[in-house]
């Protein structure tokens, strides 16, 4: 009766959850445009151009990024094996304990939890999940940039996790070695008919099944044994494998073996059951609104993603699929870790500089969760520091289109007055080159102007630069200063352009060429693989070889 009750109620809230859930994502806009549709053409048309692209010629590219990417998570491995295996170990653990465990009974004809290959498995898929979860907890606590983004949420969710299976592990332990068990299980089918067959088959489960009965409870003797493998083949072993196939299940019980009796005193079996289940069902209950609805929404939006380019979509699909978006992510860190302008948190006290905390901030500011005046002021400065290089979209595993995000971010941020302003980095970093200092190009290209500068090869790839401003956001001299235009000329990405334009006097004549600490951040930071500090480095040299000799710079 209790666990009828707390089922319903479980499935309650969870499609309670998920109806409110789908409410918001019909309601919540994110950019000026999204606010011209109702949430009937909305639904209606994400429903038509789902259906359109799954009945045309994308419906196989759908299908391969609903297996690639969202079950196998390949854009996961692309950055990260470790977070590749760790997300992996958690949804097929999770999956394998959903399907053939809590939903066993009712998915799987004749289903017996303590027969192989069931046993087995519910082992196997509770000791992947919870590997995944520590590999999880590790990798936050190993990287400053995770742990530095790690909220109650992910604490609270991965606690779940290991509450449920380790409350699992023990319950199933715990029952091993139980004589409340053995005797329960007794009177439910009712087998025996003799005084002596309890002895007889407790001599049985005490040799081959771990139960720990009280000294002198079950005597020795063969013919005793005998007796009770009898009864065993008879009445047991259609329904019970050998505990050891519970290989984690089983070391434990070996190890609670000397508190058998206490354990059933306390009825330890009961109170691990009620833990176990009630984590399970509030874990359902709970899921909307927890990082997990993304093994739901997460291979749905990768599929829309390949279905229909963002530029192509549905105006008003648009708007729903942005709303969407800020309930698949899955809080991995991936686009923090590798943001091109991560490294700016350590001079600037402003975590939404982050994508995944921007992330955040942008749903509590669309949803009316915060003071809005207050978090318009934050999300500008984070807002204007992306530097837009599209690494953080290319990484999510689960697909959000993160850049779209940002820049209907942007357009809210200018609708409301809050644009751009000349105490962030991005507007500091941002302006061109050619018009912080009057000078003549050299016509020549750019390999011809490399030699003519007497540049090395690996200097060279200055040629690769496209403007990002990742390293001007990284360097801590820039950082030093307030306007760090005025003191410094250029900063470090303009003096990458400034030589692919053939531009040598703002390169070799720049304050930033001479105040460059050689500290390689920038050089580490970019995406393109431009060696930025040994550039500076070759120009300070050459310029100083060229004062030598009485050039000017």
């Amino acid at each position: 009766m209790f666990f009828d009750l707390v089922l319903y109620i479980s499935l309650a809230l969870l499609a309670l959850g998920l109806a409110y859930k789908l409410g918001r994502w019909l309601k919540t806009s994110i950019g000026p445009e999204s606010r011209n549709y109702t949430p009937a053409q909305r639904l209606s048309a994400s429903l038509k151009g789902l259906g359109q692209a799954l009945s045309s010629r994308r419906a196989g590219p759908m299908l391969a990024a609903l297996v690639l990417d969202g079950l196998f998570q390949r854009r996961s491995l692309t950055h990260s094996r470790w977070a590749w295996a760790a997300h992996m170990l958690i949804f097929w653990g999770m999956m394998g304990l959903i399907f053939l465990h809590a939903l066993g009974p009712l998915i799987i004809p004749n289903f017996t939890a303590t027969l192989n290959p069931w046993l087995f498995l519910r082992n196997l898929f509770g000791v992947m999940l919870l590997a995944g979860a520590v590999m999880a907890i590790w990798r936050r606590l190993r990287l400053p940039g995770l742990r530095r983004t790690t909220h109650w949420a992910d604490r609270a969710a991965l606690g779940i996790l290991a509450l449920l299976v380790l409350s699992g592990f023990a319950l199933e332990g715990a029952k091993i070695i139980s004589v409340r068990t053995f005797d329960s299980m007794i009177e439910e089918y009712g087998m025996l008919s003799e005084d002596n067959d309890r002895a007889a088959l407790g001599q049985v489960w005490r040799e081959h099944y771990g139960v720990v009965f009280p000294e002198g409870e079950v005597p020795p003797g063969d013919e005793l044994m005998d007796q009770g493998m009898a009864l065993h083949e008879d009445s047991c072993l259609d329904c019970h494998d050998m505990p050891q196939w519970a290989f984690a299940s089983w070391p434990l019980s070996r190890l609670m073996a000397p508190m058998a009796g206490w354990l059933d005193d306390i009825q330890a079996v009961a109170w691990l059951w009620y833990i176990h289940i009630l984590a399970a069902f509030a874990g359902l209950a709970i899921l909307p609104f927890s990082k997990f609805l993304h093994i739901f929404t997460g291979p749905l939006l990768l599929m829309i993603r390949v279905a229909v380019p963002r530029e192509e979509m549905d105006p008003a699909a648009k708007a729903m699929v942005r709303a969407l978006e800020l309930d698949v992510c899955t809080h991995c860190g991936a686009c923090s870790v590798h943001c091109s302008v991560a490294e700016a948190v350590k001079h600037v006290p402003n975590l939404t500089v982050l994508p995944s905390e921007k992330l955040i901030a942008l749903g509590r500011l669309a949803r009316g969760k915060t003071d809005y005046g207050e978090m318009l002021k934050v999300m500008r400065q984070g807002s204007y520091m992306c530097t837009s290089c599209l690494r953080c979209t290319r990484l999510c595993p689960v697909g959000i289109n993160l850049q779209d995000l940002w820049f209907a971010m942007k357009d809210d941020l200018e609708e409301v007055g809050f644009g751009p302003t000349t105490r962030t980095v991005a507007n500091k970093a941002g302006e061109s080159a050619s018009s912080s200092r009057k000078a003549t190009p050299f016509r020549v290209s750019s390999g011809e102007f490399q030699k003519e500068l007497g540049l090395s090869v690996q200097s060279g790839t200055f040629r690769n630069c496209y403007r990002c401003a990742t390293c001007s956001n990284s360097c801590p001299v820039v950082f030093s200063y307030e306007n760090p235009k005025e003191e410094l000329d250029l900063l470090p990405h303009q003096i990458m352009h400034s030589l692919g334009l053939g531009l040598s006097d703002e390169a070799l004549g720049a304050r930033m060429t001479w105040y460059c600490l050689t500290c390689y951040r920038c050089q580490e930071a970019c995406p393109q693989g431009v060696k930025v500090a040994d550039v500076l480095y070759e120009l300070r040299s050459l310029a100083a070889a060229r004062q030598g000799q009485g050039e000017s710079c």
